[in-house]
């Protein structure tokens, strides 16, 4: 089973995406969906504790253990402020206690960013978004692998990503071979 993670806080352009990249056993989460708190930054989670972390939300609650359940997680965000959005950088904070226990030893996440522009125009981004997933995956002990940019138009287009893309069918059978 694939884990899709739906980093923005709507249902459009990733959501879209991850929908289409699924098969039938897969499972998709839409982050903006939930109550999901801010790390407190208390290091209880350096200690084995039942749940993985003291904070009581979907996270701590859920999300665990779909992520440790699942054979590999694919993450789709759209760049906001030339970074990654909110809800994965608060997600990604409390996957704290993954590294204080070694839990992601093995396990496969794959990144794909949503944007406007074209990728040339983004690349810069792009490429401090990768580096910093090739940091944290070095010390969490996952495997890192970066999908794809795509660019989903103009924002005074407002177009879907399907109307956006040309050939979107053929990135999505691309990306699938990826995965």
């Amino acid at each position: 089973m694939k884990l899709f993670i739906n980093a923005s806080s709507r249902k459009k352009n990733c959501y879209t995406l991850l929908k289409d990249l699924m098969d039938k056993d897969d499972e998709l989460v839409s982050l903006a969906d939930y109550d999901i708190k801010f790390c407190l930054g208390c290091n209880s989670c350096i200690k084995p504790l039942e749940k993985h972390c003291i904070l009581n939300d979907y996270i701590t609650n859920n999300l665990y253990d779909k992520i440790l359940k699942s054979g590999k997680i694919v993450i789709a965000s759209p760049l906001y402020m030339s970074s990654i959005s909110g809800l994965l950088k608060n997600l990604l904070d409390r996957l704290y206690p993954f590294y204080n226990h070694s839990l992601f030893k093995g396990q496969e996440i794959y990144l794909i960013l949503t944007g406007h522009g074209t990728k040339e125009e983004n690349e810069e981004e792009i490429k401090g978004i990768v580096k910093y997933f090739e940091g944290i995956s070095e010390w969490m002990n996952f495997k890192f692998h970066f999908l794809d940019y795509i660019s989903t138009s103009d924002p005074k287009e407002d177009k879907d990503i399907k109307n956006a893309v040309k050939n979107y069918d053929d990135v999505i059978e691309n990306i699938k071979k990826e995965i």
